[in-house]
């Protein structure tokens, strides 16, 4: 997998910070348990696809699961990784949910009848690969993902920051920011019109290109009831760049997203 040249600088500086950290910071707390285990039901207000203006109430089953702080299993997949101090570097599987073009996608995905005609976006396997380090009080990580699908086979590239903020004994508040970068494959299955499409569709014909598709900022809140029980919400804001702004189907650039959650902590 080809990583494009506006990342490679993006990597180097997560390397170069994760030098600095592994030497400037002390592992804290007591060593990690064999097992973290997370489990819980959320509620997710978001949009009916990429760029729409229509909004949907999905149910968000929460699962979270560590093993000896080398493998896990959870919203991002599974993935294994080695890990030294805040530094974490590592690989694993993920997925793309796809996207249905008629109704609302299902009670997990995502769809909307304007989108008739564009044809169906299968679920595809992703192949992923991440960094992360932390430095003071921020979190920088950067992640790429190699989709496997028919129709997905692009790839999308991740830059996070984000800054945990402990207020208290119970509550941790996390501002948190990340662009994203995908390959045409990528914003063509989901922004891009084919003249077949067009044809079968509302909308014009149009080719998507690689670049940046969107940058996101938000706000993250946990508050612990005591070791075991918490909730959580976390509000962001999406705003679509690029060939994905300029896309017909993006019919609003702008879009929110409103996850709340009730969890137990093993």
């Amino acid at each position: 997998m080809k990583i494009p040249a506006i990342f490679v600088p993006a990597i180097a500086l997560a390397a170069w910070l994760a030098c600095l950290s592994s030497q400037a910071l002390a592992a804290s707390g007591p060593p990690a348990p064999a097992w973290d285990v997370n489990l819980g039901v959320g509620v997710a207000l978001r949009p009916t696809f990429e760029g729409s203006d229509r909004y949907a109430v999905r149910p968000l089953p929460l699962i979270g699961i560590r093993w000896h702080d080398m493998i896990a299993f959870g919203e991002g997949g599974l993935s294994a990784y080695w890990h030294r101090r805040n530094f974490r570097i590592g690989g694993g599987l993920t997925f793309d949910p796809g996207r249905d073009d008629r109704g609302s996608g299902g009670v997990f995905g995502s769809g909307d009848d304007r989108l008739a005609g564009l044809g169906k976006i299968d679920t595809s396997l992703g192949l992923r690969a991440f960094a992360s380090t932390r430095i003071g009080l921020f979190d920088f990580d950067v992640s790429a993902v190699k989709y496997t699908g028919r129709q997905d086979h692009g790839v999308v590239m991740n830059l996070g920051l984000s800054a945990p903020l402990r207020l208290g004994k119970k509550l941790t508040v996390m501002p948190h920011l990340r662009a994203s970068w995908a390959d045409d494959n990528y914003t063509q299955s989901y922004f891009g019109v084919t003249a077949a499409q067009a044809s079968a569709s509302i909308f014009p014909r149009f080719n998507a290109g690689a670049g940046f598709k969107d940058v996101r900022g938000g706000v993250a809140i946990t508050y612990r009831f005591n070791r075991h029980w918490y909730v959580g919400a976390d509000a962001s804001v999406t705003r679509l760049l690029g060939a994905a702004a300029a896309s017909p189907i993006s019919i609003a650039d702008t879009s929110a997203l409103l996850v709340t959650t009730l969890g137990y902590r093993f």
